[in-house]
């Protein structure tokens, strides 16, 4: 194989049985960079191809995909052989479903002792809530991530409903330590050849991206306020509106707050007001200094102070809609956004592959199973399966095959 045609991940075989978003997102992950995906999914279909603006199609891309009826005995015997032939299991079930099936890990690391086995569910396999059911939105509001979010109340004078990220945050940052448990302990294996088990919380996941303002509260037990655009620990670092919109400025630091003083505002006397002059009393004094640098900002355009800020080295930007950000030239330039191409001549935008290796590049490769079971008669034919066994299975309807 061409060094440039290498990937990380080549011949590592993964069974997703998972769906949603978090579970998919992480073998899609693995997919991009080299990893064979075999998908299973009921002979109806994965729940997410009926749920808009999920991603499924994107939460996809670079698998194979086989409908498998898992409540028939001959599926689960099927589920197994593909697994005896598999280095990672991945799966997203309520804790003790796939055990009840057979396919849980103490059953599945009989088959394969160096098995890598993921679950990700949304409270962990073990402790007193492991079999409650929890969805993104859900695990938003108990991991504490709605609390914080929303308007300054005694800026705004009133309070704000509860605020959720508007796309799936916990399901994504769920898929992304599932990658990187998965990895790790693939590195374990071929260090000490023993395979293992990678148990994912969503609830744990909300919580170690909360880490800054969760250690805050740990060490102070103060509940932390909401702050809009605002930074808790830094100012001025928020949004600030201009003649035409909003930028978004932060230059807290010491020689930062003095270019910003003296050559942006031009108000070399705020450097050294005892308000403002150190970073906790800033702090303090947040409101007024926002009120002062505002009535400056609304002078002139966006655009206008972001050219003096960046000449000043000063960090800023605008707030960008999603229209601007896929045209921004740092996006285009990194190819950030990448185009899949369907067999029917079809194409669809979609982030691409990342991080970006120098060596073994990552790549979208496939397009997502379009038709439930699109890949059923290759996925069985490369784990050995006859065509007289494959019509078989099809006739006592244990699996679900596209023409």
């Amino acid at each position: 194989m061409e060094a440039a045609r290498r990937m990380a991940l080549d011949g590592i075989r993964v069974v997703c049985f998972g769906m949603g978003g978090a579970a998919p997102l992480a073998t899609a992950t693995l997919g991009d960079f080299g990893a064979e995906i075999f998908k299973i999914e009921p002979r109806s279909g994965d729940w997410s191809r009926t749920t808009p603006g999920l991603g499924t199609r994107e939460f996809n891309r670079n698998k194979k995909g086989i409908a498998i009826d898992l409540k028939h005995p001959d599926g689960i015997a099927l589920a197994r052989r593909m697994i005896a032939q598999a280095d990672v299991v991945m799966e997203s079930f309520r804790p003790g479903v796939m055990a009840r099936l057979g396919l849980g890990y103490e059953a599945v690391r009989e088959i394969s002792p160096r098995i890598v086995y993921c679950s990700v569910s949304a409270y962990g396999q073990t402790g007193p809530w492991k079999d409650k059911p929890g969805v993104d939105g859900i695990i938003q509001a108990v991991s504490g991530i709605m609390s914080v979010l929303g308007r300054d109340t005694e800026e705004c004078g009133e309070e704000d409903e509860p605020i959720k990220v508007s796309f799936p945050v916990a399901d994504m940052t769920g898929g992304l330590l599932a990658v990187q448990g998965i990895m790790m302990a693939l590195f374990a294996r071929e260090r000490y050849g023993v395979g293992q088990h990678v148990d994912v919380s969503l609830l744990e996941g909300a919580l170690l991206i909360q880490k800054s303002s969760l250690t805050r509260y740990l060490n102070t037990r103060r509940l932390p306020v909401k702050t809009g655009s605002r930074a808790p620990y830094a100012t001025p670092n928020e949004a600030y509106r201009t003649r035409d919109g909003y930028i978004m400025l932060a230059a807290y630091t010491r020689d930062r707050w003095r270019a910003l003083c003296h050559h942006v505002l031009g108000r070399p006397e705020l450097e050294t007001d005892p308000r403002f002059q150190e970073r906790p009393t800033r702090q303090e004094h947040h409101r007024e200094l926002k009120a002062i640098m505002e009535s400056i900002l609304e002078e002139r355009t966006s655009a206008e102070w972001m050219a003096l800020c960046e000449e000043h080295d000063l960090i800023c930007a605008p707030i960008n809609t999603y229209r601007e950000v896929v045209e921004l030239e740092q996006v285009k330039a990194r190819k950030a956004i990448d185009t899949i191409a369907f067999p029917d001549g079809r194409s669809m935008e979609t982030v691409a592959v990342i991080p970006k290796l120098s060596e073994t590049p990552g790549a979208i490769r496939s397009p997502y199973p379009a038709f439930i079971g699109q890949h059923t008669r290759e996925i069985l034919r490369s784990i050995g399966f006859t065509e007289a066994e494959i019509a078989r299975l099809d006739a006592d309807g244990v699996i679900g095959m596209h023409p």
